[in-house]
């Protein structure tokens, strides 16, 4: 077997559910795996993920990017595997030195920009956002909003958020962005209508949880908010913060 046949069908392998099948193509094929090329390291580390052995998969990924340092993709692997893991200020290594090779690659500035806010780089997230918005699209829009009303610009938080939508109406995060803008503004009951939208779309996820019970608040439906915050401690009971939020509002009804 060649080794692009190798590197194939390891790759239908792991696509198909069988980390391990993927595994033993690939030892076959390079017994001596520290020898390996750079694209079949990059494999394995996807193998290592899926296996739930983060630590190998950061491992195996470095050394494909050692291999092969111009190649965007290992890269960028790298950065994902880190963001998965919560090491975010690793990710912005990783997205930082794949965009010295070519930032154009799609979406490499926008988890660049999520990374900074997540790490509360807010400035650092919007002048990446900007620089993703030279071809703007609804996730360039959504990113450049959220890093302006981390920085207490909420109109233009929402004005970002307006021109992401216009990209993309059905785009459920440049709603929640919409929506988080609005909250900025002192405007409740027009976010919970965007958050009672995207629940009835089937979003489910603990930050619109937590922000529908914030604006029940902000409206003085106390009884409601308690009660979305108890669901949301219920389902998500390691969400931080959603406890303390759980305490105070059962203290104001």
């Amino acid at each position: 077997m060649s080794n692009d046949a190798a590197l194939n069908l390891a790759e239908l392998s792991l696509k198909n559910g069988d980390p391990s099948g993927a595994e033993r193509v690939l030892t076959q094929t390079w017994p001596d795996f520290a020898r390996a090329p750079a694209d079949a390291q990059h494999t394995m580390a996807m193998v290592r993920m899926a296996q739930g052995r983060p630590a190998d998969s950061v491992r195996v990924m470095r050394g494909a990017v050692s291999a092969e340092p111009n190649a965007l993709r290992h890269h960028i692997g790298l950065g994902h595997i880190l963001t998965e893991i919560g090491d975010h200020n690793g990710a912005i290594e990783a997205y930082t030195a794949a965009a010295r090779i070519d930032q154009t690659w799609p979406g490499l500035l926008v988890v660049l920009s999520q990374a900074y806010y997540i790490t509360e780089r807010f400035a650092d997230a919007e002048r990446v956002a900007r620089q993703a918005n030279a071809s703007p699209t609804s996730s360039t829009w959504e990113a450049l909003s959220n890093a302006l009303r981390a920085q207490g610009k909420a109109q233009e938080a929402l004005s970002a958020a307006d021109e992401a939508l216009k990209l993309n109406r059905e785009d459920p995060n440049a709603a929640h962005a919409k929506a988080a803008a609005l909250m900025e503004l002192k405007r409740p009951q027009d976010a919970l209508a965007i958050f009672d939208e995207l629940r009835s779309r089937g979003i489910d996820l603990p930050i619109l949880a937590m922000n529908r019970g914030a604006a029940l608040e902000a409206l003085g439906r106390k009884a409601d908010a308690k009660a979305a915050y108890e669901e949301a401690a219920r389902r998500w009971p390691n969400l931080p913060h959603l406890q303390d939020r759980v305490a105070a509002a059962r203290k104001r009804v």
